[in-house]
């Protein structure tokens, strides 16, 4: 237990688990690891913590009441302090609406239409998205092409992923199933698996959308290049548009798989070979990084497309990514 969350110090914490260990300490004992005076300001803050009181016949100066009690109204009055806050931070959530649309009617990008606004630039894009997932409470649904993410947009996610999990929002993510090669998408991706997410990988080409509690859509202006902004749709019948096509896409895709072990004969060599096929490699240039003859790149590559059940060296790759082979 971090006794720091209860509002101890390093040092508090340090010097309160050594006069449990041993109660009889002196002041020269505790300093052992600090300096006298440390010590003594740590121990006038375990008395205002309520966690000690002050003797003047104990070799410290002070006794420890038992930590089941002391640390028991501790703890309770942390809880009520947090309730407060709690009821103060949501009485100001209530405040968050009216301010945003205070400040949308000075920042907000121009309309392309009734109930579609255009962001025209990465920065805008990313501080609309942030605000919609506050306002978010039932769904969010998601799909991202094959492209794969930089590492600070994959960074940028999380935290709105984690924010949008922690109010038990519902979370349905497609992914052309190519992007599971890249070790960083994977790990994310079973990251966000096994906090609740439902994700599923699509065999097919796939643009970008993201649809929120079925009532807000998020796509770009240029599906070939994000950079240059995205469209926020609000029209009713565009919406519905949306929804229809992500339910086609996310009832023709596969589950991520996050709990397949690898096989126990399966070689660090196939497992080169598979992330090569993945990225697409030809025989020769494949052969050459492995360090094999072509024939014999050949014969194990029908080998693992037929253990991987795969139409193709390619969708032999995807597949062992996909059951966390790689």
């Amino acid at each position: 237990m971090a006794l720091r969350d209860l509002g101890f110090t390093a040092e508090q914490e340090r010097v309160y688990r050594a006069l449990l260990a041993d109660p009889d300490s002196d002041l020269a004992g505790l300093a052992r690891t600090g300096t006298p005076g440390t010590v003594r300001a740590a121990l006038a803050g375990l008395v205002e913590l309520g966690v000690a009181r002050f003797r003047a016949d104990r070799p410290s100066g002070v006794e420890l009441p038992r930590p089941s009690v002391a640390l028991g109204d501790l703890i309770e009055r942390t809880e009520d302090e947090l309730l407060r806050r709690h009821r103060r931070v949501g009485d100001t959530r209530s405040e968050v609406p009216a301010l945003a649309e205070q400040h949308a009617g000075t920042t907000a990008g121009p309309l392309t239409g009734q109930g579609v606004e255009r962001l025209t630039d990465v920065d805008q894009v990313r501080e609309r998205l942030a605000e919609l997932s506050f306002f978010t409470r039932t769904s969010v649904y998601s799909v991202h092409p094959s492209a794969r993410p930089s590492p600070e947009s994959v960074a940028a996610a999380r935290p709105l992923d984690v924010r949008s999990q922690r109010r038990g929002v519902e979370m349905r993510v497609i992914h052309e199933a190519s992007v599971v090669t890249d070790h960083r998408v994977r790990d994310h991706l079973r990251e966000a698996a096994a906090s609740g997410a439902r994700i599923r990988l699509s065999d097919l080409p796939v643009e970008r959308m993201i649809i929120m509690d079925e009532e807000v859509v998020v796509v770009p202006s240029d599906p070939s290049d994000t950079r240059r902004g995205a469209l926020v749709v609000r029209q009713a019948g565009l919406v519905r548009g949306f929804l229809h096509l992500f339910h086609r896409i996310w009832a023709e895709a596969a589950d991520l798989t996050t709990s397949d072990d690898p096989p126990a004969d399966l070689t660090e060599e196939d497992r080169q070979l598979l992330a090569l096929l993945a990225e697409g490699r030809t025989d020769e240039t494949a052969a050459r990084a492995v360090g094999v003859s072509v024939r014999h790149l050949r014969r194990r590559i029908a080998r693992l497309m037929h253990r991987l059940q795969a139409a193709s060296r390619f969708e032999a790759g995807v597949a062992a990514a996909r059951r966390g082979w790689l």
